[in-house]
């Protein structure tokens, strides 16, 4: 009797272990998902574990949140939110794009933070200053509005390693030193050649420009580093005086130039009548000087009488009428 109430039991704990067998095989992990779209529904058994689709059952997490994401390498349903917020503020990016974005970005900005700099940045030039920071600076800031007329870099503000936008051969009626080659932003092109006729007509000479030449235009982030690194052999702890960290000049923004005249040292240029035309008129062209004794202690630079920058018309008649530098506007 005992052996057939053994057999008996043994019988019906098999079956058991079966039947709960057989139910875990066919228990449809999503079956309390109050969302019940098939396909939406196959991709997440495909690509979240048990975890995560317990994680978005018990937060009642709609698939719109997250599926159009749910294929792409790196994807974490986790920071499925700043997907979706990224993809609003860039809605033209694909959905690889923005979790690559998102995901090797997170640990050091916010979407916002991302999404202002993807204004004025390539992705990849924001990626190496996520990555690399300033090897100059360890307390440098990048700047946001870095394709602005009004950015401004410094010992402190960067731009890392960008290119701008919109850089364009230099206008072929503005004369250059040996003629040579020069980019700058699209921004300066009419300013420079406008500049250039009223000097030349207001000074009374049949040189081109009054004389003047462009040095200087657009100086890109690797050339501005062998040109700081000569400049730190040369002279030492004095470089930042006379030469500028890569990332932190005004050349790399293509907005300024540098102007020469023949046979007249470059120390010598603000006892020029063109350095006195250009310090009461290049204001009217959205020009002005940004290296000055008067604010040398703001921009630690020594003055550069020759070099003018772009910061648009309105910002540049503001300046003027108040004897401000821009260096001088952002600190107070």
């Amino acid at each position: 009797m005992k052996i057939k109430r053994a057999i008996f039991v043994s019988m019906i704990l098999v079956v058991s272990i079966l039947c709960y067998a057989f139910m875990n095989v066919n228990y449809d992990k999503l079956s309390r998902y109050p969302y019940k779209n098939e396909e939406n529904n196959r991709l997440i058994r495909k690509y979240l574990n048990d975890e995560e689709i317990e994680y978005i059952i018990e937060y009642s997490i709609a698939p719109a949140t997250f599926i159009a994401y749910i294929q792409e390498d790196n994807f974490n349903i986790y920071h499925a939110s700043e997907y979706r917020e990224l993809n609003k503020l860039l809605w033209d990016e694909t959905p690889a794009s923005i979790v690559r974005m998102v995901e090797e970005t997170r640990n050091s900005m916010d979407v916002m933070t991302l999404a202002n700099y993807l204004v004025h940045y390539k992705f990849d030039e924001i990626l190496y200053w996520v990555d690399h920071g300033d090897p100059y600076s360890m307390n440098s800031i990048l700047v946001t509005n870095a394709g602005n007329p009004n950015a401004y870099v410094d010992d402190i503000h960067t731009i890392s390693i960008r290119k701008p936008f919109n850089l364009q051969l230099l206008n072929e009626d503005v004369p250059t030193v040996d003629g040579d080659e020069m980019e700058v932003d699209i921004a300066l092109q009419i300013p420079l050649k406008d500049l250039c006729v009223a000097i030349q007509e207001e000074l009374q000479t049949k040189k081109a420009c009054g004389g003047l030449l462009v040095s200087e235009g657009y100086i890109s982030y690797a050339n501005q580093d062998k040109r700081y690194k000569e400049a730190k052999e040369a002279y030492g702890d004095s470089a930042d005086k006379v030469e500028f960290m890569p990332g932190h000049s005004e050349h790399q923004l293509g907005l300024a130039v540098d102007f020469v005249l023949d046979g007249i040292e470059n120390e010598d240029f603000s006892k020029t009548e063109q350095y006195n035309w250009l310090k009461d008129n290049a204001h009217r062209f959205g020009l002005v000087q940004t290296y000055k004794v008067e604010n040398a202690y703001l921009t630690n630079k020594a003055e550069q009488s020759y070099h003018f920058r772009y910061v648009g018309n309105e910002m540049a008649h503001y300046l003027f009428t108040n004897n401000l530098t821009l260096s001088e506007l952002i600190s107070n």
